[in-house]
Formats: C-alpha cells, sequence, structure tokens
C-alpha cells in the first residue's frame, strides 16, 4: 500500500493543550523566580504563589485532585534533586 501525501492530519489537541501548559508554566516560574530575587525572599514568593494555586486549584479540582497536584510537585522535585546529586 502507498502512503498518501496529500492528507492534511487533524492538529492533536492534546499535544496543543499540552504545548500551551508547558509554556505558561515555565514562563509563570520564571517571572516569580525573578520577582524572588528583586525582593530577596524566595520564601514569601513561594508561599504566596502556593497559596494562590492552592486556593484556586481546590475550587476547580477539590481536595483530593488539588493535593495529588502538589504530591506529585513534590515528588518531582525529589527526583530532579536525586538526579543533581548523581
Amino acid at each position: 500500500m502507498s502512503k498518501n501525501h496529500n492528507v492534511i492530519p487533524f492538529p492533536n489537541k492534546y499535544e496543543i493543550k499540552k504545548d500551551k501548559y508547558i509554556k505558561i508554566r515555565d514562563e509563570v516560574e520564571k517571572i516569580l523566580f525573578k520577582y524572588a530575587i528583586g525582593e530577596k525572599d524566595l520564601w514569601a514568593v513561594s508561599m504566596a504563589a502556593g497559596r494562590f494555586a492552592a486556593m484556586n486549584l481546590q475550587k476547580i479540582e477539590g481536595d483530593k485532585k488539588s493535593l495529588e497536584f502538589f504530591e506529585n510537585c513534590i515528588a518531582t522535585q525529589k527526583k530532579t534533586e536525586k538526579l543533581s546529586d548523581s
């Protein structure tokens, strides 16, 4: 069988959303880090961002999914630390 090269593939909506969310995450992290450097207070900025995230995620997703999200973030950070220690 030959491939039909005249077929335009449908956009993959999952990949489009994933790419969008990664871009937003990276941009927000850069903004927060720059703000933390400017204020010389990473803890305060982290607490403010965490509070914002926790309160809004709980409204949007509920308790269980919100806590799972934060647990996943912590697990990801621990994995990153182990890799950098190697």
